[in-house]
């Protein structure tokens, strides 16, 4: 049988994204897949301007993570670096399903606020993060879109980060 065409994470999230669709997202973003920190899309209601999402922590890499020396009083963890990170790929996501946003039509963007960043406990290596993005407010035009977003990461249904971030993506312009 040959090898598939999509990334895990275009295979594992074909029920709720088109995976060719989600496969263009990864082949043209801004970062190599490896850091999309994303697993798997559970969920999507483009009305509602909502993703859900899922996060793997037994199975994948995490670069802060594998640096921590842990300990009884210090498990290792997800760090905030690498929630912040999440926060990125899951904003540009919606940027890219919602907005029209493409990477290789010359958009570019970044994070430029974290209003509010609420680590609420430590979320230890193993168990999956369930992961919830939710657009609170958009401005779009034809060459710059600015949303505003609401993160909540949970684990074992418990609130582990709480986030309040915006994000501009622009046509045409140089970012450096």
């Amino acid at each position: 049988m040959p090898d598939s065409p999509f990334s895990p994470l275009a295979e594992r999230s074909a029920r709720v994204v088109d995976p060719e669709k989600l496969q263009a997202f990864l082949d043209t973003f801004l970062y190599r897949e490896s850091a999309v920190l994303v697993d798997e899309i559970t969920g999507i209601d483009a009305a509602a301007g909502r993703i859900e999402a899922r996060l793997d922590t037994a199975d994948r890499t995490f670069p802060f993570a594998e640096a921590q020396r842990t300990s009884v009083n210090h498990p290792g963890h997800v760090s905030g670096a690498e929630f912040v990170m999440v926060t990125g790929a899951l904003g540009c996501l919606h940027a890219w399903l919602f907005h029209g946003v493409r990477w290789d039509e010359g958009w570019a963007g970044y994070g430029n606020r974290i209003h509010r960043a609420d680590f609420k406990r430590l979320s230890r290596l193993g168990a999956p993060i369930e992961l919830s993005s939710t657009e609170t407010r958009t401005r779009v035009g034809p060459s710059r879109v600015v949303l505003r977003y609401q993160f909540e990461f949970r684990q074992e249904g418990e609130p582990v980060y709480v986030g309040d971030q915006s994000a501009m993506f622009m046509k045409d312009v140089a970012l450096g």
